[in-house]
């Protein structure tokens, strides 16, 4: 997968923004994630559940609000002044993360995160619609399977740094170090050059926005084409939102009883490193095994979905941290199977003109699912306070998405292997 960063040399510039951004994104993930702990433990009046599922699922929202807008200003602006735009933008707002004190400002974090991953849609569209304009068409598998492999890899080093960071430098410097990762992003992103994007047939209209015209066209396009059912994937995918934001919990289960985990952010990052491992191996090996072809990627999707299952279904037998990452490597294997899989598939077939739209829409569907699953899944243990039987709740459900997969996608059409 290297090659295709030699062959194209602005790929590897988005590239390059992609990895110091996504690193920066993990120490911030974690940084966050032990001052929400921090907060609840002083006083904080939800209950700890929905306190990681808020958090969570204000992580994705803003993809369901932003998205009808996102999508549309990315067919239509120049894609890479709207990613050193939104890089700028985040740096600055990231900063605000430094004014938390106490429980009586959650409210104010939550709000900090909410604007971060607003602006985080624009930059995810514009790239997301950028990068088949930096490859050719035949490297394309590979560029989406590097772009998933590095975002995997950051999670890894991003989640296992942030918990060491957090112990070393606090909170407060980990968000210093995000907000400068997005400027050098936006270095990065300086020299980029892409063709301009194509005309569009309708003139963009605010009103198209707020009545999802704009999403509409993009959709009725795949629809057009026989592959509308693709764009469910993650939908189907979703009730990984309930299973992710248990990693704190997790934690906590194994922090008393094994060396070096005094802070529970360290165990927090463990996790966190090992869902990136297991997403940067699932394409690798679902390539190598399988192939690209069109029927191999459909294989991949809701097989994906599958093995997801099986890695959470022994999570609850871990005997040990080391034990429950193992579980997380193999869960978060099938679930990047799945994601590049159905990615690679509708990229391949759709017109560049509807790239930015398609993305959107499919983000907005996925984001409204795993917030809902989140939530249900911090609502779940808050009344319960029976991590396992969450889990496997989950389990089941996840199991029933990618049985609903296989069906679904029996009928979308194949070709030969790009």
């Amino acid at each position: 997968m290297i090659g295709v960063l030699k062959k194209n040399p602005q790929f590897r510039k988005l590239w390059f923004a992609q990895v110091v951004s996504a690193i920066g994104d993990w120490l911030n993930r974690i940084a966050t994630l032990v001052l929400i702990g921090e907060l609840g433990a002083h006083g904080a009046q939800l209950g700890v559940g929905i306190m990681y599922a808020v958090e969570y699922s204000l992580r994705l929202l803003p993809t369901a609000a932003f998205s009808p807008l996102a999508g549309p200003l990315a067919d239509r602006l120049s894609r890479r002044a709207i990613m050193i735009a939104s890089d700028f933008a985040r740096a600055a707002v990231v900063l605000c993360l430094l004014l938390i004190r106490g429980p009586e400002h959650l409210h104010f974090l939550y709000g900090i995160i909410f604007v971060q991953m607003s602006l985080g849609i624009f930059f995810e569209s514009a790239r997301s619609g950028a990068l088949p304009n930096t490859v050719s068409k035949d490297d394309l598998h590979e560029a989406y399977s590097l772009s998933a492999a590095t975002w995997s890899t950051m999670l890894a080093v991003g989640g296992f740094l942030g918990g060491v960071l957090v112990v070393v430098i606090g909170t407060d410097g980990v968000f210093i170090v995000d907000a400068a990762t997005y400027l050098l992003s936006a270095a990065f992103l300086w020299g980029l050059r892409l063709p301009d994007v194509p005309k569009q047939k309708e003139r963009f209209r605010l009103l198209d926005v707020l009545l999802f015209r704009d999403l509409r066209r993009g959709f009725t396009h795949v629809r057009n084409l026989g592959i509308a059912p693709i764009l469910l994937s993650k939908v189907l995918w979703s009730p990984c939102g309930g299973y992710v934001i248990l990693f704190p919990m997790i934690a906590k289960r194994y922090e008393a009883g094994e060396v070096s985990l005094q802070d529970t952010g360290t165990a927090i990052g463990l996790l966190f490193a090992a869902r990136g491992v297991g997403t940067g191996l699932g394409p690798i090996l679902a390539g190598r095994l399988g192939g690209s072809s069109e029927a191999a990627l459909i294989r991949q999707t809701w097989g994906g979905m599958l093995l997801g299952s099986v890695g959470y279904l022994f999570l609850p037998l871990a005997p040990s941290l080391a034990v429950a990452t193992l579980c997380v490597t193999v869960a978060h294997m099938g679930g990047s199977a799945q994601w590049v899989g159905s990615t690679t598939y509708w990229q391949r077939r759709i017109d560049d003109a509807y790239r930015g739209r398609v993305f959107a829409t499919e983000f907005l569907l996925m984001t409204l699912s795993f917030s809902v699953f989140a939530l249900l899944s911090g609502f779940l243990y808050d009344r319960t306070k029976d991590m396992d039987l969450v889990i496997w709740i989950f389990v089941a459900l996840t199991t029933s998405g990618g049985l609903i997969a296989r069906k679904l996608f029996a009928q979308l059409p194949r070709g030969n292997a790009a």
